[in-house]
């Protein structure tokens, strides 16, 4: 396992990702009260919210089948562009969102954990397609 991702950092990585996407996944399914009133939405704010989780989920899915195909992740440029692409908006939206240049009257809080996830999820992901671009563009 450890060669198809061509050393044990890239491997860490890999599970970082999936790790924290199911943490986010597992909060979103089972534990939404938190992340309403977290946000200050309302119960009604539920229904949408899992709907978001069910693309964390294809992400979780897809992460953990990279992990224990026999090519590891070979070809598999889409999965980490895309979550690059994903951590990239996540970040750039909390960062506005935290300095108050969007979204100043909505109620919600964002921390310096926020910004610290997406910030950790943009440079794993940076890291990952660097790292693996011998195996995921073939």
């Amino acid at each position: 396992m450890i060669e198809n991702f061509n050393n044990l950092l890239f491997l860490v990585l890999h599970l970082a990702i999936i790790g924290l996407l199911s943490i986010f996944l597992i909060r979103i399914f089972f534990f939404p009260q938190g992340i309403v009133k977290e946000y200050n939405v309302d119960q009604s704010g539920i229904l949408p919210m899992r709907y978001v989780g069910t693309f964390i989920f294809g992400f979780v899915f897809m992460g953990i089948y990279i992990l224990f195909r026999p090519n590891g992740p070979e070809g598999t440029w889409v999965f980490y562009n895309l979550f690059f692409l994903v951590a990239t908006a996540q970040l750039i939206y909390d960062l506005m969102f935290y300095f108050k240049f969007i979204d100043k009257d909505i109620g919600a809080k964002n921390s310096i954990i926020d910004l610290t996830f997406s910030f950790a999820a943009f440079i794993i992901s940076v890291i990952l397609i660097y790292g693996l671009s011998n195996k995921i563009y073939l």
